[in-house]
């Protein structure tokens, strides 16, 4: 098992030059941090699933050093295991609940599209808009299969616990794990990648404007 942490999340919005009245750039401003606010509890997930994915995967290292005549730790590890995995699939429904509330603030964004003087503005805010959109649906589809993950972890685990269990059996599902280990890493590695381009979006757009102001 793997360790899978998702990148820290949007940067904080950037502090904008002000203007008279409500300008693009402080609405947009207000938008980003509101965003990044309610993806406060997605953030602090993060380090609390590394803890209990590194000392899960310790527990089933013991497990398989362990000898038949050890039966008992065996068990004894195995549903720790089992409960660490519930507690990290709570963790995952507080993310996902986070993310959600992100992308409902995000939705804010189109009264600023909307209000935007400048087309080019527009353009560029609608392009950041599309891009935030794919980065939500890219961590829903994180969270899809880490879901399947867990399901798959939670059957070893109680394989394990089963003394009749035969090796052969073991050692499929475990293939199993590490294949679904590979699809998890993949939806990982496209989400960080839409969070990066987005931060790298927004910056540019946020000098972009107040170089305007200048």
């Amino acid at each position: 098992m793997k360790k899978y942490i998702l990148a820290a999340g949007i940067s904080s919005a950037l502090l904008l030059s002000a203007c008279s009245g409500p300008s693009t750039e402080e609405q947009l401003d207000t938008v980003l941090k509101d965003t990044f606010e309610a993806e406060k509890d997605y953030r602090e997930t993060q380090s609390e699933m590394e803890n209990l994915e590194s000392t899960e995967q310790e527990k089933f290292e013991t497990i398989m050093a362990l000898t038949q005549e050890e039966q008992d730790d065996v068990k004894a590890n195995a549903e720790e295991a089992l409960a660490s995995v519930d507690q990290r699939l709570e963790l995952l429904e507080t993310e996902k609940t986070s993310m959600d509330s992100a992308e409902e603030a995000f939705q804010e964004i189109d009264t600023v599209i909307e209000e935007a003087d400048d087309e080019e503005v527009k353009t560029d805010l609608t392009a950041l808009k599309t891009k935030m959109h794919e980065r939500y649906d890219a961590h829903e589809q994180f969270a899809g299969v880490y879901e399947e993950l867990a399901a798959e972890q939670k059957e070893l685990y109680e394989m394990l616990l089963n003394e009749e269990t035969e090796l052969e059996v073991l050692q499929e599902k475990t293939a199993a794990v590490n294949e679904k280990n590979k699809e998890v890493q993949n939806a990982v590695t496209a989400f960080n990648e839409q969070t990066e381009q987005f931060n790298e979006m927004k910056n540019n757009l946020i000098e972009k404007m107040n170089a305007d102001n200048e």
